[in-house]
């Protein structure tokens, strides 16, 4: 029996190749060491091992994807197998008793929500939506000019500003209000729910995490689950308050378009909220994070692309007025650009993880039952072989097909940065409206500028679950005597 036993584990397939474990940690050690900007280090190992690498954090298989053939033949087309989420005890159990919807387990109940949500979010439900995006894009412009006129030269600090304009539309749609700046208690309090989630999600916070029979201790000798009640109930207050609010709020929102639609009978009021409130925050840094990079991209590599935008700008629109939606498809420039953003600057360059049950093969490698499988969105976005050379240079033009006429058209190049297979982003049409009109607007309205004397660094990254820019002032001058308070 020992013989046909080795016989059979020979004739299987080999795990993916890796860097060298450790007995019993594994890579952990590796892991942990390289926790900050790890999509990096990912980048590195794939450089040598190739586009799948295997890894163990104590026993705990991670198969990592760096190209887009890769993540794509694996997430998506095998959506079925890999679009489950690894168990995350504190973060995802506890904490938000798997109703955080990017990574509640993919059951039947993710499905129901899946499906509940999809028609509020839908490519022609986003553009019922682009009034309120245009109407806080022209507020973002009125704060700038006034932010001009205040600082001069010296410049401003934009981030509150830009956080305010996404933010605020967020909450309009789904509440019914408006936020007045970036300052506001409800945006304070968001940040203080994402930023604690965050930190409950990272790999290695919490040792139940990678030895779940720990949370059988009882809770004296359990701290975490104290952590995680304390993290639940802060987000369900929020989540519960904000849902009465937009309720009791007049008008149109889609906490009462959600309630009322017939799909949503069963689904508890409680359930409704948090549903609710988790597409909020999904929405809420990832916005503002990219069109802070869009400020440093103005300012550390304009010359490549401003001046190109401009004259699409300025053909269209001219001076007299913004640009609008109706515009868009002769601008096509400007959607290149917003394509661009999240490739050279994808908001969560380490990817979300996906988690398959069940063991697979791939390329010839075996990839074990219970595998946590990361597409590196970094390394992915940087694949030569889909993205043409340099790829860190910011150039909107990869994305564009040229015609005889001198005409262009966006080329078919995947976008990864929303995920891939049914875990992708379902606010995804909703945020590229957003981020269209925002830029638009900006490149049609001021010059953005670094402050005289000081230098950006477009690699000097704030490291987290989603990586930001360091903050900078930065100087948005107006192009004209046309751009007035009435913008």
């Amino acid at each position: 029996m020992g013989f046909i036993r080795r016989l059979e584990s020979s004739s299987r397939p080999r795990l993916p190749p890796g860097p060298k474990p450790l007995p019993l940690i594994g890579n952990l050690h590796q892991l942990m060491r390289t926790s900050r900007y790890q999509w990096l280090q990912f980048q590195r190992w794939a450089s040598t091992y190739g586009p799948v690498t295997y890894l163990s954090a104590a026993g705990q298989p991670l198969v990592v994807l760096s190209t887009q053939a890769a993540a794509y033949d694996l997430l998506a087309k095998r959506g079925a197998r890999y679009s489950d989420r690894p168990r995350l005890i504190v973060a995802v159990e506890i904490a938000t008793r798997n109703l955080h919807g990017s990574m509640r387990p993919f059951n039947n109940r993710w499905l129901q929500m899946h499906k509940l949500m999809a028609p509020l979010l839908s490519p022609a439900a986003a553009n019922r939506y682009r009034p309120v995006q245009h109407m806080e894009s022209r507020q973002l412009l009125v704060d700038l000019v006034e932010g001009y006129d205040r600082e001069g030269e010296r410049g401003q600090d934009f981030w509150p500003l830009v956080e305010r304009t996404t933010a605020s539309a967020i909450y309009a749609l789904l509440y019914s209000y408006r936020l007045r700046s970036g300052h506001d208690k409800a945006l304070r309090d968001a940040h203080l729910v994402q930023g604690n989630f965050s930190r409950a999600g990272k790999m290695g916070a919490y040792l139940v995490d990678l030895f779940p029979s720990l949370n059988h201790l009882p809770r004296a000798l359990a701290p975490w689950k104290a952590e995680g009640d304390a993290l639940f109930k802060m987000e369900a207050d929020m989540h519960t308050k904000n849902f009465e609010k937009g309720l009791a709020n007049p008008g149109w929102n889609l906490c009462k378009q959600f309630r009322d639609s017939c799909e949503a009978s069963g689904v508890s009021a409680f359930e409704t909220a948090w549903t609710i409130g988790d597409v909020g925050l999904a929405g809420l840094d990832t916005s503002a994070i990219i069109l802070e990079w869009f400020v440093v991209a103005c300012v550390a590599h304009g010359k490549r692309f401003v001046a190109t935008a401009r004259r699409a700008l300025d053909d269209v629109v001219g001076c007299e007025r913004l640009p609008t939606y109706e515009d868009r498809p002769r601008l096509v420039y400007i959607d290149a650009i917003v394509q661009e953003l999240l490739r050279w600057r994808p908001v969560s360059p380490a990817g979300v993880p996906h988690a398959t049950k069940h063991e697979d093969s791939y390329m010839g490698f075996r990839i074990p039952a219970g595998s946590t499988v990361i597409p590196n969105f970094w390394a992915i976005t940087r694949d030569e072989s889909v993205f043409g050379a340099d790829p860190d240079a910011f150039v909107p033009e990869r994305w564009l097909d040229i015609n005889a006429d001198g005409n262009g058209k966006l080329r078919s190049l995947p976008q990864t940065s929303f995920g891939f297979g049914r875990r992708s982003c379902p606010g995804r049409h909703v945020a590229l409206n957003g981020l269209f009109v925002v830029v638009a607007h900006l490149l049609w309205a001021f010059d953005i500028e670094a402050v005289a004397g000081c230098e950006v660094d477009d690699t000097d990254w704030v490291d987290g679950v989603l990586v930001k820019p360091r903050h900078f002032k930065a100087v948005f001058r107006p192009r004209g005597p046309w751009l007035s308070g009435e913008y």
